[in-house]
């Protein structure tokens, strides 16, 4: 168990983003998918071997909410963002469930969280999904209040809310491809979306199929964690995919989602758009250990890990800092995981956008 505060705030986290933005950029010609452009950035909070960090979500005071995937169903606060330490809090461990997952603001300072059961050899545990509710409206939240149980569900996901309707939380089923739809103030379940079954991978015992979500200018844009191999390569790729959605969170029936971009990639993880409103999508590869920003006409570059590095090992999500100070700062959560016999447990990383262009 992660202790109460990992670690203590030491000194000023705007000296370091200055000095990082004072470097000299690197040297480009025509950014292109070939290239990267690697950012600047920082360990924010790092936790022990053994600790997978699954989702993130930014509250408005800029605190960083964070679930953990493994060892257990943890969630952790990080505060004092402008410090080179940041203080990481365990706010509660839910024992009910083995694992948290998506995370996803539904009102000002309330947040939902969903968790359910989590097998490496079998996959998720049908009848054990369920979403909860966490209010920081009157400072440090208590233990969640359970919103619904999701019985049907097999491994959420991804989550995100519909703009329009903020209490209708939107959830990934990625096992069953199916995106549940959830009312937190009715605490009703249906379905918003349903797709065809993901094609099973013969050489992992667990197939993933969609994985994270996020609407963006009407549609449900949403990305596939199971590669395919490119026909002329040979090397595998990831797609993502959108389709359209009405007010209350709906796609269309018997409408297929659209590809919208495929990057060379064993997996594609959460991702979100940003900026502010700029369109550009910045993608976590989970076991690829990278992050990839997408322009809207399908350019790609790799801005921060390496199939070999610590940096962004198993990249799981990412999210933009809330704050004028750090609205530029893209958080990242890793799993962690073991390269070339050294083991890292996961990590959140800071990583500096401000001048990234296409």
């Amino acid at each position: 168990m992660v202790s109460k505060s990992l670690f203590l705030a030491t000194c000023s986290f705007l000296t370091l983003v200055a000095s990082l933005v004072a470097l000299p950029p690197p040297s480009f010609h025509q950014l292109n998918h070939r290239e990267s452009r690697l950012l600047p950035n920082r360990v924010i909070a790092q936790f022990p071997a053994g600790t997978w960090i699954e989702n993130i979500a930014v509250r408005a005071n800029g605190n960083l909410l964070l679930t953990s995937f493994l060892p257990d169903a943890t969630l952790y606060e990080v505060s004092d963002l402008d410090c080179l330490s940041p203080t990481v809090t365990r706010l509660f461990t839910i024992d009910s469930v083995t694992s948290l997952f998506g995370i996803v603001e539904t009102s000002t300072d309330v947040f939902a969280v969903a968790g359910g059961n989590f097998s490496q050899s079998t996959g998720g545990v049908k009848g054990t999904s369920r979403l909860w509710s966490i209010d920081f409206r009157h400072g440090q939240s208590s233990y969640p209040r359970l919103i619904t149980s999701i019985p049907d569900a097999v491994l959420l996901n991804g989550a995100t809310t519909v703009p329009q309707s903020s209490h209708i939380v939107l959830l990934a089923d990625s096992i069953l491809n199916t995106i549940w739809r959830v009312d937190v103030v009715k605490g009703t379940v249906d379905k918003a979306a349903q797709f065809p079954p993901q094609d099973t991978a013969p050489s992992q015992p667990v197939t993933i199929g969609i994985n994270g979500i996020h609407i963006h200018d009407g549609f449900l844009w949403f990305t596939n964690d199971t590669s395919t191999t490119n026909p002329s390569t040979g090397s595998p790729e990831t797609s993502m995919y959108r389709i359209q959605i009405d007010k209350n969170g709906y796609a269309p029936l018997n409408t297929a989602p659209k590809k919208t971009i495929t990057l060379p990639s064993e997996a594609l993880d959460d991702f979100i758009f940003g900026p502010d409103d700029r369109d550009i999508k910045w993608i976590a590869t989970n076991s690829e250990n990278k992050v990839l920003a997408a322009a809207p006409d399908g350019r790609y570059v790799r801005v921060a890990g390496a199939p070999s590095s610590f940096e962004v090992a198993t990249a799981t999500a990412c999210q933009f800092g809330r704050t004028s100070r750090d609205s530029h700062v893209l958080y990242v959560t890793t799993g962690g995981g073991k390269i070339n016999g050294t083991t890292e447990g996961g990590k959140v990383q800071g990583l500096d956008t401000s001048g990234f262009s296409f």
